[in-house]
């Protein structure tokens, strides 16, 4: 793309119209109002310098990205990094200039180019740039400007109209011979001006290196741009190599940013049809009616600025299998007579509401994400089968059966204060309430309730008998346990206790020993 696209912007005008003003202005005696006059040019174009500073952020984004996407704009990004550190460098050495001024003209190290003294003095400037070390700060600015100018005109085509208004911008050479008198681009700069109108000047001139700085990126950017294509629209992606992944194995997935437009008239083929296309992305669905693997061949149709058309061609497969029925006991591959089973049923391919589920000698019940099954009384020692299908496209397939024994309610064990025997103190059996049954090594939560039991003991040589009717101690029973002394044996027998299947059980029998 030619340079011939980038006249003189309207902002590029009305700088250069405010250097006309200010250089009008100097003409005049220096008063108060004229000084204050400077200071808002100065200001004026310190804002537009700070707004082309954000527009060469952003030509600078736009670069880089386009280096990600496109290989032909790898060499215009580094051309954009070099540009960068050259505008910066020259940039930060003017700031520091106007900085080293106005510290000196107000004789203040800590003064800056928005707060100092000594904004009418008109010698500062000339004695900076021109007087001290020979003028070698003037100089070395001056080589520095020039520096990036050859930059940037190294990047321009020799025949664009950009290069004449690079040129321009950074231009370093002598004024044009006044009623004789020939001054330099060095005096026209910092001689005879009051300290205000330098620091104005010195603004014009970063004004001047960044506007460059912009139009020279925009040149490169549109450079990038020709037969390219254009994407507004980038997203994550995860693109796996299968879903469902066997334990033991390993996930594999390729995670990627894919660009897309849009607004493009993209067109998509996949095997030969077309597919519905929405906003650049094609939807691909197919009917999964017989196992095996599947190719897939895309043809992705785009069309390029010049609206010529380019076609990408992409080969995948993907491999459809039969359902397979996952059956989870809860609690092992056991079902309890008597209690509520729990159990999760699952086929991958297939949601809960596909199911259907058969059971032999038991019964079963939805409940959350899974079933409760009660086996029939009486099939203990027997099996239950739990069969699946599914269906699936309107037909009734079979996924599967699992086989489960059925067992009786294992008894309880019985306890007085977590104790089914050993060594026990009086005053801590006699703080019991009672007898308890409790489950050991189970997983189900059952609570089974004591309904008998008898205390035994050995008391002035004769064997002693007390009975309870439930699980509570009897006051007859607690006195025996009193009248006992240390080392004496207390047996507790007879023990009965009814569960959740309301059938009673005889316990095993506590043997407790005093301490």
């Amino acid at each position: 793309m030619s340079g011939g696209n980038c006249p003189e912007t309207p902002r590029q005008k009305m700088i250069g119209m405010m250097y006309l003003f200010l250089t009008a202005m100097l003409a005049l005696n220096v008063s108060g109002e004229l000084l204050k006059a400077f200071e808002l040019v100065d200001k004026s174009i310190q804002q537009s310098v700070s707004t082309v500073e954000k527009k060469c952020g952003i030509l600078y984004g736009d670069l880089q990205n386009a280096a990600v996407v496109n290989p032909r704009a790898t060499q215009s990004w580094e051309n954009a990094q070099k540009i960068r550190v050259a505008a910066d460098e020259l940039v930060k050495q003017i700031n520091d200039l106007k900085l080293y001024m106005v510290q000196k003209v107000s004789d203040d190290p800590n003064a800056t180019p928005d707060n100092y003294t000594g904004a009418d003095n008109q010698d500062i400037a000339a004695q900076v740039m021109i007087v001290e070390q020979g003028g070698d700060r003037s100089k070395q600015l001056k080589a520095k400007i020039n520096e990036l100018k050859d930059m940037l005109l190294g990047y321009i085509e020799t025949d664009s109209v950009l290069r004449s208004n690079v040129s321009a911008m950074l231009s370093t050479s002598d004024p044009t011979a006044k009623e004789g008198i020939q001054r330099s681009w060095e005096s026209e700069k910092f001689e005879h001006l009051p300290m205000s109108a330098s620091l104005a000047l010195m603004s014009k001139l970063t004004s001047d290196v960044r506007n460059a700085e912009a139009d020279v990126l925009r040149y490169l950017l549109s450079k990038n741009d020709e037969g390219t294509f254009k994407f507004n629209k980038i997203e994550p992606l995860v693109i796996a190599n299968s879903k469902v992944v066997i334990r033991g194995g390993e996930f594999l997935a390729q995670v990627m940013v894919a660009a897309s437009d849009s607004t493009a008239d993209t067109k998509i083929k996949v095997n030969g049809s077309d597919i519905p296309v929405e906003k650049g992305i094609g939807l691909l669905r197919v009917p999964a009616s017989s196992t095996g693997k599947k190719p897939i061949n895309a043809e992705i149709q785009l069309f390029g600025p010049d609206g010529t058309p380019k076609t990408y061609t992409v080969k995948s497969e993907y491999e459809v299998i039969d359902p397979m029925v996952v059956i989870s006991p809860t609690k092992m591959n056991v079902f309890y007579e008597g209690v509520e089973n729990p159990v999760t049923i699952s086929a991958p391919g297939a949601n809960s509401n596909q199911l259907s589920i058969s059971m032999t000698n038991a019964t079963f019940t939805k409940k959350g994400d899974g079933y409760m099954v009660r086996v029939k009384p009486g099939t203990a020692g027997g099996k239950s089968t739990i069969s699946v299908s599914a269906d699936i496209d309107g037909k009734k397939r079979n996924l599967g059966s699992m086989d489960f024994r059925i067992k009786r309610i294992p008894a309880p064990i019985a306890k007085v204060a977590g104790k089914s025997e050993g060594k026990i103190s009086k005053s801590l059996l006699l703080e019991q309430t009672g007898v308890f049954a409790e489950m050991e090594d189970f997983d189900f939560e059952l609570e089974y309730n004591v309904t008998r039991f008898v205390v035994s003991a050995v008391k002035n040589g004769y064997s002693v008998d007390e009975p309870s009717t439930n699980n509570r101690f009897t006051p007859a029973q607690k006195e025996l346990i009193r009248s006992l002394g240390r080392g004496s044996k207390v047996f507790i027998t007879e023990i009965r206790a009814v569960g959740p299947d309301k059938v009673s059980k005889a316990l095993g029998g506590i043997s407790l020993t005093l301490d």
